[in-house]
């Protein structure tokens, strides 16, 4: 079982299916395009948060072979947050319909932040493969940070575009804990660092 879960395309099938059932359902009944505005956003959130998670549950538990499995396929998942993000509006830009009412909502706050957050997904999972990091070296991993910022944007465009606070704390909130965690467990082992340095010297 263990190495079927580990071939790279049935991972990528894994990310796609729930993809491929909106798709599939659209198809079939265009009108369901204003829910699935929701539900695909939605899954572009939850990975995006996923693969954000990743890095603060190595620092606090350090290395964990579920957390080795999901850090060597963070990419994947980054990149298909990505893809949910794009499907998410392709169907915002169906269901409004008309492009005039599309571009007046661009100046929205509501909006706008949804559109920004989506171009910085966009440039990291254009980047995000061995030939690009080579290519752009410490460059590379400032661009990928960029995913904070795109994480703000992203809560803030569910806030005022749902109105739905605690759902929308639900979804980040462990993040932010996990995040505020590493941060505070990093400043302890760089304090316990220098003291034993001054100890030593």
């Amino acid at each position: 079982m263990l190495r079927i879960l580990n071939i790279p395309q049935l991972f990528w099938v894994l990310l796609a299916i729930p993809a491929a059932a909106m798709i599939t359902g659209f198809v079939g009944d265009p009108v369901t395009a204003f829910d699935l505005v929701h539900s695909s956003g939605e899954f572009s959130i939850r990975l995006m948060i996923i693969a954000m998670m990743i890095s603060p549950l190595r620092a606090i538990f350090g290395r964990r072979l579920w957390l080795d499995w999901l850090l060597a396929r963070r990419r994947a998942i980054g990149v298909a947050a990505f893809g949910y993000g794009l499907l998410h509006l392709l169907f915002y830009l169906y269901d409004m319909g008309e492009w005039g009412q599309i571009w007046e909502e661009v100046a929205i706050f509501s909006i706008w932040t949804g559109y920004l957050a989506l171009l910085i997904l966009a440039a990291m999972a254009s980047t995000s493969n061995n030939r690009a990091q080579r290519a752009l070296k410490r460059n590379w991993k400032r661009l990928q940070q960029l995913v904070y910022p795109a994480a703000l944007l992203v809560a803030l465009h569910w806030l005022y575009v749902d109105g739905e606070l605690q759902a929308m704390a639900v979804h980040f909130v462990p993040l932010l804990i996990l995040e505020t965690a590493r941060i505070v467990l990093m400043f302890k082992r760089r304090s316990a660092r220098n003291a034993k340095q001054a100890l030593t010297g």
